[in-house]
């Protein structure tokens, strides 16, 4: 595997004002996935900056699903604590000294710690099923990082990735891509599929490439970390 050097620290936010989209599991996945890429990174950093070789995960939901995977399974150059709208600056804060990415997950809805995620984030991602509710609800998601790309005066790059989709290609997908393509929204070309191993992996906190390294879920999360790493501007010097 290449070596990738990213520009740290980074922001990634999950975000939807709907919940059930697979948030959680994007986010888990990608964590793990973006760790496992940069344990192989030298530590050339003084000892005042941030760990480049560490992710570190906020779980901004109530349900603190994240929070508990990352904590069960223990995965390599991840750590996780917990946040509100009322903690989540002071936590982006604190751990922007620690490590070189953070990943925020978001609650379902449209809140306080939404619209300060987003301001914070390089990089917001939205999970959307392939369903007329959650092109809905995803085009409202977008709304509040304009705001928070507004409240900042900055452009907050923003992508949408279609989530549980059926391993085998169905009509609505590709219907789902034109309603948000015609809205304006660009997509991710990689899709979060609807597979047994991403259950599982929420009750034993194994991410896919550790648990069946040459299955189908752990290609889905490699295609995802090349797309989400090229967009936080990570370099291959491989």
């Amino acid at each position: 595997m290449s070596e990738f050097r990213p520009m740290a620290p980074q922001i990634l936010a999950l975000a939807s004002t709907k919940g059930g989209v697979g948030k959680t599991t994007l986010a888990f996945c990608l964590a793990t996935e973006l760790a496992r890429r940069l344990s192989d990174m030298s530590d050339n950093r003084s000892s005042d900056m941030p760990d480049n070789r560490l992710v570190e995960c906020i779980d901004a939901d109530p349900n603190q699903t994240l929070y508990q995977a990352i904590r069960r399974g223990r995965a390599k150059g991840v750590r996780a604590e917990v946040a509100n709208g009322e903690t989540l600056l002071a936590a982006v804060a604190e751990a922007s000294k620690r490590a070189g990415l953070i990943v925020i997950d978001l609650e379902g809805t449209a809140n306080q710690a939404m619209l300060y995620a987003c301001g914070k984030a390089n990089l917001v991602l939205i999970p959307a099923q392939p369903s007329l509710f959650d092109v809905v609800e995803a085009m409202k998601t977008h709304a509040v990082v304009e705001q928070a790309a507004d409240l900042t005066r900055r452009e907050i790059t923003t992508r949408v990735v279609l989530s549980r989709t059926p391993v085998l290609r169905q009509r609505v997908v590709e219907h789902s891509r034109k309603q948000f393509a015609e809205r304006g929204l660009p997509m991710l070309s990689t899709e979060l599929m609807e597979r047994t191993a991403f259950r599982l992996m929420t009750y034993t906190g194994t991410p896919p490439w550790e648990d069946d390294p040459e299955g189908g879920a752990a290609g889905n999360v490699t295609a995802l970390g090349d797309e989400v790493a090229a967009l936080l501007g990570w370099t291959d010097n491989g």
